[in-house]
């Protein structure tokens, strides 16, 4: 490392890398030119419009509007940030220009004005969410995919983070959010915090009211997809009584295994696995429901010496309950297409910080969570609805790598703002494909 002037005499360090000389000095440059993408998406979709309908209640008498604070968080979600602190990288006369922002606020001031959130604040936020789902839905059959995650909570007396089931930190205080995607097209259908002590089915038969309540799309023609831990008569029950259809997940009790025993005609159908059905009645059902059994035929080797009954039964069998019409093959099929429901919830936690930028209010918290379900939901669908087929479906942190994070320079002319993206960029083409779609 080494010392230079700069042309006010001023010593700067120059950090000789390589062929390269790097020094922080440069005035008017950017890494953020694709964010135009993402700005013109906002209008495309009325995102901003929708954001201020529902808070301009918490407006009185302040100099930062709640829509541009939220809408600055959901950008904040799209470079990668996951604290509060992060704000400073909003801080970018192109992200200003781009997005028509004024001034940025203090990250105290996020905290603050987020303690104001409250669960009518929140509807309209899922709202969104759901409106943003709507966008890319797809006409026919419909696969919505239930289920919950949890997010580990670091820190003390943070509201609504209890202790409950916490498989990677034991012990440890968490959230319990609960979540429905579109399988067709990965898209998040609705959402919402809950308090870590909640079980994994607490408030299901509410939720699933409420996203058949809100779809657009006809209920004879909805398939809901539930894990077995939020399999429930209960739910079972209010599926049926709006004729939507589900495959749902049950647990090998003592109950549904002697059911099992008692089959002796199996159907194969491939690769060492076998198909039948059965007929059977669980504690807390008001009557026997068809369950799709499928018996697969491990190799020695990956069988443990001295299972016990329950756990070989479970990794030698799978049972769907369902009320649709198909073979028990398809239907084990069809509930597995769900599991892409587990690669969203691993990108909205790890490339979104979705369960993330926690404050001490509960609301506040919720309101992050959710500002993270609408960012995935904007960004899928640029890559549903602009994007060309090879990036349909590629991972939301790659489609960030190559649209949004540009280098660019920024140079003010007499009456505008230009920003020069290098001309030779490899995603240039697509860029301009995507931005004439929202035009």
């Amino acid at each position: 490392m080494r010392k230079q002037n700069s042309k006010k005499g001023r010593p700067r360090k120059v950090i000789r890398q390589g062929k390269a000389s790097l020094s922080f000095t440069g005035k008017a440059v950017t890494s953020h030119a694709g964010m135009a993408l993402v700005s013109r998406a906002l209008d495309y979709f009325n995102v901003g419009n929708d954001l201020k309908k529902f808070t301009t209640d918490l407006d009185a008498d302040k100099h930062h509007k709640m829509n541009r604070l939220l809408e600055q968080l959901i950008t904040l979600r799209m470079l990668g940030g996951d604290a509060v602190s992060d704000t400073a990288l909003l801080n970018d006369p192109a992200l200003g220009a781009l997005f028509d922002w004024d001034t940025i606020a203090h990250p105290s001031t996020f905290g603050r004005r987020l303690g104001k959130m409250r669960w009518i604040h929140n509807l309209g936020l899922e709202r969104i969410v759901t409106g943003l789902s709507d966008r890319v839905a797809k006409t026919g059959p419909r696969l919505v995919a239930i289920d919950s995650t949890v997010a580990t909570v670091f820190g003390e007396q943070i509201e609504g983070a209890e202790r409950g089931y916490n498989p990677h930190k034991p012990g440890r205080d968490s959230y319990h959010p609960i979540l429905a995607v579109d399988v067709a097209t990965r898209s998040v259908v609705d959402g919402y915090l809950r308090p870590g002590s909640c079980a994994s089915g607490h408030g299901l038969d509410d939720f699933i009211r409420k996203l058949i309540a809100e779809s657009k799309h006809p209920v004879d023609q909805t398939v809901f997809r539930l894990d077995k831990g939020l399999t429930a008569g209960a739910v079972l029950d209010t599926i049926e009584g709006f004729n939507a259809g589900y495959v749902a997940k049950v647990k090998l009790t003592a109950n549904v295994v002697g059911m099992i025993s008692k089959i002796k005609n199996w159907r194969a159908f491939g690769k060492g696995h076998f198909a039948a059905n059965i007929y059977c009645q669980l504690d807390g059902w008001e009557r026997p429901r068809r369950m799709a059994v499928i018996e697969r035929n491990l190799p020695a080797e990956e069988q443990p010496a001295q299972l016990p009954l329950f756990e070989m039964m479970d990794g030698r069998y799978e049972v769907v309950v369902t009320n649709l019409h198909l073979n028990a093959e398809n239907i084990w099929r069809l509930y597995n297409r769900g599991t892409v429901v587990e690669q969203v919830i691993d990108e909205l936690k790890n490339d979104f910080a979705a369960t993330g930028v926690r404050t001490n209010s509960f609301w506040a918290n919720d309101a992050l969570f959710l500002t993270g379900l609408i960012a995935y939901n904007l960004l899928n669908c640029i890559r549903r609805l602009t994007l060309p087929k090879s990036l349909k479906t590629a991972r939301i942190k790659r489609i960030g790598l190559l649209l949004l994070h540009l280098p660019a320079n920024v140079i003010r002319g007499s009456r505008q703002l230009w920003i020069k993206i290098r001309r030779d960029h490899p995603m240039r083409l697509i860029f301009y494909r995507a931005m004439a779609t929202l035009q």
